[in-house]
């Protein structure tokens, strides 16, 4: 191919003598979790190295800034690169740093279900193990919230009988006071939860915090019974009303659910309920 770059293949070089492009794909938000990438690199190494080209006495970086930068973290003198004979023009190397960082292999769900898990585990939070694997918050949440489920509801999830979320709340509202779960009972509140619509679903999460010592046929049935309300009109900026449309979409929800959750969620964060 007549645009088809030569390469040298992979050399350690200095760290020092490497220039970030100016055609890098990401331009936001770089330094953003650069803290677990490290740790991740000094766990299981660098599994892919940056791309580069000479120039002069430097090396001119083309794709892996962020693996760079948490080489530098770690205090490396030298990384792995894969070495370009000749310099790329500007459309070229846009094209190979956006290459690298976004037309990747989809993972299965499997594989980043199991990727998931093992960060949360390593990292001990979903936020970390987010930003170290490059997914989204609410994903890795979904698949960390299976991780938590008993052997006998993680069959009803994977069934598509219940989906995560109610065979986690059945789950925590069946956890007996030496903290075991009553899987019989679980399992047949999770089935009970799959009739509820979403405010009923607050609503039991409410009873199981402010009722605990309810059985969970009590606080099921504490959940069906109408809660009083309040309607609001919000008027929100375009720009607002749009995240709040792609996170409903994001959270399979209406945009009128996904507002009362980020509501709720806030005013409780907060401290004000």
């Amino acid at each position: 191919m007549a645009n088809q770059k030569v390469q040298e293949g992979f050399q350690s070089i200095p760290v020092d003598l490497i220039e970030i492009g100016r055609e890098q794909a990401r331009t936001s938000k770089v330094e953003e979790g650069i803290a677990e990438l490290a740790e991740s690199i000094k766990r299981f190494g660098l599994l892919n190295p940056v791309t580069v080209f000479p120039k002069e006495d430097k090396y001119i970086l083309l794709a892996g800034q962020r693996r760079l930068l948490a080489a530098k973290e770690l205090d490396w003198k030298e990384i792995p690169a894969n070495i370009l004979s000749t310099p790329p023009d500007a459309v070229e190397a846009k094209a190979i740093s956006y290459s690298e960082n976004v037309m990747r292999r989809d993972l299965t769900r499997a594989e980043k279900k199991d990727a998931c898990i093992t960060f949360h585990r390593r990292y001990g939070n979903m936020k970390a193990a987010s930003r170290a694997l490059g997914l989204q918050y609410d994903e890795v949440r979904e698949y960390v919230k299976y991780d938590r489920l008993h052997d006998e509801l993680k069959k009803l999830v994977d069934d598509k009988t219940v989906d995560v979320n109610e065979a986690l709340r059945a789950q925590d509202i069946s956890e007996l006071p030496d903290g075991t779960v009553d899987v019989e009972v679980a399992k047949r509140a999770a089935l009970e939860l799959k009739t509820f619509n979403t405010e009923q679903k607050s609503h039991l999460k409410e009873v199981d915090k402010e009722q605990p010592t309810l059985s969970p046929e009590e606080k099921i049935e504490e959940a069906k019974k109408p809660r009083k309300t309040k309607k609001y009109t919000i008027i929100l900026p375009l720009k607002y009303a749009e995240g709040l449309t792609k996170a409903a979409t994001n959270m399979a929800k209406t945009e009128e659910e996904a507002a009362e959750i980020f509501i709720i969620e806030g005013l409780s964060r907060e401290g004000h309920v």
